[in-house]
């Protein structure tokens, strides 16, 4: 697939929207929709098409990105009425960039198969940053030679695209990130809280940190934010509580228990319930301090 291959884009939320800017202006024609429809017009002044319904987008395009929030919306996008499902044309691929779990994933493949379209789950490691500068992370389960066709699109988006393996793949080696990401999330959070309650400066922290075999980005970026008490939202909470959710699941299916992951996602929950949902995940610490005397 050329530069002038069709690309439909279904959910122009939080990361959505700047993952369709990036296809844009890597010179894909465009077609979108989102169901809060004001999200669409900035691009349709910027030149993109704005599809009726899914299935109107479906019938437009040679590739299918769906990007939306929870599993029940994009089996609702893909399979529901006016669903991508009703409207796809043989020969188009879905790519599903959802974080959603491996088994939402295979039935998504197992129904637009029937419809002679190839499937591949695509979601990405990165936040509002980095899908902004086209700098994500694509995890992609599905076959090899449907992620060649659509590379040129996925690297509109990422810098990086690791083929995980088979439908579902993607989705699973997602999933696995993010428990990382809420452990780190977690851990840094109770220790930040134990140096400053030490009398410390957090700074002595991220130096630390930094010095060591533990040095990452993420202290730089959301380190240096939870320090500041910043929680503007790039992944929102209620967001990884879904994941961690998926996670458990997952784990539920395949016979692992997660006995750490478990009592994280007893935080976010809680965290969720005192009204950080919006927030970003980072706000943790928020629900963690206040619990601390």
């Amino acid at each position: 697939m050329g530069v002038k291959t069709r690309v439909g884009f279904i959910g122009l939320g939080t990361m959505g929207a700047p993952m369709a800017t990036n296809v844009a202006k890597a010179g894909f024609p465009l077609t979108v929709w989102n169901r809060t429809a004001s999200k669409v017009e900035p691009f349709v002044r910027a030149g993109a098409k704005s599809g009726k319904s899914p299935a109107h987008v479906a019938a437009e395009v040679d590739v299918v990105i769906t990007m939306v929030s929870q599993p029940k919306d994009v089996e609702a996008v893909v399979l529901g009425p006016d669903g991508v499902l009703e409207g796809v044309k043989p020969g188009t691929v879905l790519v599903d960039m959802s974080t959603v779990s491996p088994a939402t994933s295979r039935k998504l493949a197992g129904a637009v198969t029937t419809k002679r379209v190839e499937f591949l789950d695509a979601p990405v490691v990165g936040s509002k940053g980095p899908a902004i500068d086209g700098a994500l992370v694509i995890l992609v389960g599905g076959l090899p030679g449907t992620l060649e066709r659509v590379r040129p699109v996925l690297s509109a988006m990422g810098k990086t695209i690791i083929h995980a393996g088979g439908v579902g793949s993607g989705a699973a080696l997602k999933l696995a990130t993010n428990l990382m990401l809420a452990h780190v999330a977690a851990g840094f959070a109770e220790g930040l809280l134990l140096v400053q309650k030490a009398g410390l400066d957090p700074k002595k922290y991220l130096d630390v940190l930094e010095a060591s075999t533990f040095r990452s980005p993420w202290y730089q970026t959301k380190g240096v934010g939870m320090i500041k008490r910043d929680f503007s939202t790039h992944f929102a909470l209620k967001h990884m509580h879904k994941d961690l959710r998926l996670m458990r699941e997952l784990a539920g299916e395949i016979g692992l228990t997660l006995p750490i992951t478990d009592a994280i996602q007893q935080l976010f929950a809680a965290s969720e319930a005192a009204g950080k949902a919006d927030l970003d995940y980072s706000a943790i610490l928020a629900h963690v301090e206040v619990g601390t005397p």
